[in-house]
Parts: structure tokens; sequence; C-alpha cells
């Protein structure tokens, strides 16, 4: 008799701790987390019509933000961190003048960085095989974290061209680039 007690007793604590570490604070976060897909505020710039001399143009350098703050209270949760982040849309669209197209550039490379000195940038994306005929650039995006250069919610970003040898049709095209990125957040 006191053996089946002692072996009740012990499926009863071997029952408790695997519930307890079931429910661990680690499992309840894991099973909290959730995915939102963000877009960033559209990029407007111009490039003006330039000597396209040289292997590479800088067309853009800007900051991204993301408003963590509006993306948890929209989900209802008081506080959190941003586990992982992965580009999903990254393109370049010239808005004017109507008959510009990226004739003039044979790749676009998207940098990122955790501040403005870009010594140990990140590529977010790129596009080698550019149609002269496009008035939009979808980048190929290499599916990297952009986690580790996330500093306060902002990152900033070059992009960077290599001229096809041809000038721009008109003094200055006016861009936007257009980006989302998928977060995975953890409640705290």
């Amino acid at each position: 008799m006191k053996t089946r007690s002692w072996l009740i007793l012990f499926l009863c604590l071997i029952f408790l701790g695997s519930f307890t570490s079931f429910f661990s604070c680690s499992t309840v976060k894991k099973l909290a987390a959730f995915d939102v897909v963000y877009n960033f505020p559209k990029v407007t710039f111009t490039y003006p019509q330039k000597d396209l001399k040289g292997t590479q143009i800088l067309l853009l350098k800007s900051k991204l933000s993301i408003n963590f703050d509006s993306i948890l209270n929209a989900n209802h949760i008081p506080s959190g961190i941003i586990a992982s982040a992965y580009l999903s849309r990254l393109a370049m669209v010239i808005t004017a003048p109507p008959e510009a197209t990226f004739n003039w550039i044979s790749s676009v490379t998207m940098l990122g960085s955790a501040d403005t000195s870009f010594q140990h940038p990140t590529t977010l994306g790129y596009e080698t095989n550019i149609d002269p005929s496009s008035r939009t650039l979808n980048l190929t995006l290499p599916n990297v974290d952009i986690k580790p250069i996330l500093f306060n919610n902002s990152y900033y970003i070059e992009v960077l061209a290599t001229p096809s040898g041809q000038l721009p049709s008109s003094s200055s095209i006016n861009m936007y680039l257009d980006s989302q990125v998928r977060l995975h957040i953890e409640p705290l």
C-alpha cells in the first residue's frame, strides 16, 4: 500500500512538472506571438539628370521607421518586442515624367544599416536584370532578417544604381520607394 501511495505521488509530480514546463513563460510567450505586415510610408525622391559616369550612383539615402506603438495598440498588447523582421515587398516606381523608364540604369542595390555610416551594411534587395522599358522595379529580396539593424525601430537605407550609360530623357525623374515588412512580435 505504501508503494502505491509513493507511485501515485511520483506520477502526480511528473504530471505537475510537465504541466508547469509546458506552460512556462517562454512557452506562453511563443504561443502569444503573432505576425504583422507593416507598410512603410512611401519615400519619394528625385533623381536630377547628372553625368552618369562612374560605377555606382546614390539614388536615395533615407531613414525608415516602424510605428511599433501603433502596432501594439492595434493588437491590444501593452508591450512587446520585434523578434524578427523580413522585408516582403521592395519596389521603386517612376511617377514623372510619363515617358521616363529605367533605361538609364542596369542594376540597383538597396543596403540597410543601423546608422548612417553604413560601415557594415546589409543587402536588403537588388535587381540586375532591369527591363529598360519598365517604370516599376520589384527588387529581389534575399530573405534576410533586418532585426539586427533595427535601432529604436528604425534603420537607414541607401539605394545605389549602376548607370547603363544612357541619360534620363528629362531634367529629373520623380520616383518613390514602396516597401513592406513582415514582423514577428512577441508580447512581454
